[in-house]
């Protein structure tokens, strides 16, 4: 394209830049396009979680999901991990009064109660500051906001939060499960047993993102993901006025873009690790007379 078609220096740079990012249509024609294929293996989108599935079928017009069970786990899923641990935590520590009660620490003392203890919940918070990374999350986000920077669309704006939310999620559920965790194994178990019990039962929260994708959700994901690909690569030329009008608009903030969302992301994720070793050891260590 010449700089005629593109219109001004601005816009050629950005078609240029995308060009280098995504190839151009004329790789469709190829035996096997590259780009395409890196995008949609495992070192590109990966396995997606039932959020990024879900964001990927609401922005292809062409997809969505089809049964009335599965547009019901869109709200399902967000209740069950930030809504349930959330109110779990409330119902303890505020009407169960459980400071005032039980004070600060478990009350037990014998060494195999906090030894099992301190193992589980060690494994838990592990389980829970692995599931909260969730690499196909990133991975569009960062591609979305990227655009968003480049192009100032409305379009590329609604993915990314819609991206952002289905990863702050994640990291909002990965929080609760682990205050929940330390009020229960502090008020709530009163054996070895019951400690191991109640690490299985409350790990699995997190993983139900994953659970609910089946191989036909994969399926879908994948094709929405292909969609979105060439919506990108080929927006210059799809999109050219748009594009040319949008990125007079917030050009500061959107050069900022990227760097606030990965500061966010990465605020998020220390204060998941951080508070997870924080609560281990204090469930462990802290005297019952407190």
């Amino acid at each position: 394209m010449d700089k005629q078609l593109l219109g001004n220096d601005e816009f050629a740079k950005l078609a240029k830049d995308i060009a280098e990012d995504f190839g151009t249509a004329e790789d469709d024609k190829q035996e096997k396009n590259d780009k395409l294929e890196e995008w949609l293996g495992e070192d590109g989108m990966g396995d997606v979680n039932f959020y990024t599935c879900t964001v990927l079928l609401v922005l292809d017009p062409n997809q969505e999901y089809e049964t009335f069970r599965s547009n019901f786990k869109m709200f399902l899923l967000p209740a069950f991990q930030v809504l349930v641990p959330f109110g779990m935590a409330w119902y303890f520590l505020v009407q169960k009064a459980l400071i005032a009660n039980n004070g600060y620490c478990c009350n037990h003392s014998n060494y195999i109660f906090r030894f099992t203890g301190f193992v589980t919940f060690m494994y838990s918070a592990w389980q829970i500051i692995d599931g909260c990374d969730d690499a196909s999350s990133k991975f569009f986000l960062d591609k979305s906001v990227q655009m968003y920077q480049r192009t100032g669309r409305a379009f590329d704006f609604r993915a990314t939060w819609m991206f952002y939310l289905g990863h702050v999620s994640q990291q909002l559920c990965s929080f609760l499960l682990l205050v929940v965790t330390y009020v229960i194994y502090t008020s709530q178990c009163d054996t070895p047993l019951d400690l191991l019990m109640n690490c299985v039962a409350i790990n699995f929260v997190l993983d139900i993102d994953s659970e609910w994708m089946g191989d036909k959700q994969q399926a879908k994901a994948k094709i929405s993901s292909e969609w979105l690909f060439k919506q990108w690569r080929d927006t210059c030329i799809n999109d050219g006025a748009e594009i040319k009008r949008s990125m007079k608009h917030f050009s500061s903030l959107r050069a900022s873009a990227p760097s606030t969302v990965a500061t966010m992301g990465w605020l998020g994720d220390t204060v998941v690790w951080v508070s997870a070793y924080i609560l281990v050891f204090a469930w462990t260590f802290c005297p019952p007379s407190w």
